[in-house]
């Protein structure tokens, strides 16, 4: 019996998603569009029963998380600087087409190293050391869900971490597109261990009003 579910959501829709500009740290804000994702995803969760919201600092995720919880009373909401997506420099604010026509390390950037070093040490902090082995097996708060509001570089970066370090176990993926507003499942057992159980759900949305490329992603898997 699992010990937890950890739903991680990608914030919804900005006017930058749409245009393909770079966002990295960058603050921007959810568009028309983003607003109506993050009323659907609320909408979609509001009869599950929250036991801890997490989300980036970022207006972005910050206003989805907010969105989601308008339905939950009085749930714990912690804001991170540490479930930022991965800054990305520079390039911040460029067009993709910019990124492109480009080749070489960008030193601005975080380094893959540090942005893996801060997702795990979140993870291993909040998920695994927090919630899973401070919890006894057989208590009341068996079955917690627990909700995480981010990006969809750093999600879909963390999901393939916590696959290759085996802190999870997952089916194989094809399609690592982290959809705006979607929902990825990870069921938590009390070792600390995982199973994803979804990846990147969309049955809540309208997939054909979704976009289905990220220029932060992108960006990201290509710095070398």
């Amino acid at each position: 019996m699992s010990l937890a579910r950890v739903l991680l959501v990608r914030h919804g829709e900005t006017n930058e998603n749409r245009q393909g500009i770079i966002q990295g740290h960058r603050d921007t804000l959810l568009n028309e569009a983003g607003k109506a994702q993050a009323k659907q995803v609320a909408e979609a969760l509001a009869d599950v029963e929250l036991s801890l919201v997490y989300s980036s600092d970022l207006k972005r995720a910050s206003e989805t998380a907010e969105t989601i919880i308008r339905y939950h009373d009085s749930v714990k909401f912690v804001k991170t600087k540490e479930l930022r997506e991965r800054g990305l420099g520079k390039w911040e604010g460029q067009p993709l087409s910019v990124r492109r026509n480009m080749t070489g390390f960008d030193d601005t950037a975080e380094s893959t190293e540090a942005f893996s070093a801060r997702a795990l040490a979140w993870w291993d902090s909040e998920i695994v050391n927090g919630l899973c082995k401070q919890t006894p097996e057989g208590s009341v708060a068996d079955q917690r869900t627990v909700l995480l509001v981010s990006h969809g570089g750093f999600i879909s970066g963390l999901v393939r971490m916590l696959i290759k370090s085996g802190r999870i176990q997952a089916e194989p993926i094809t399609n690592w597109t982290c959809f705006n507003v979607s929902v990825t499942t990870i069921e938590m057992e009390n070792s600390g261990k995982g199973r994803l159980v979804k990846y990147s759900d969309t049955t809540h949305l309208d997939r054909s009003k979704l976009l289905h490329a990220n220029a932060d992603t992108f960006v990201s898997e290509n710095l070398s």
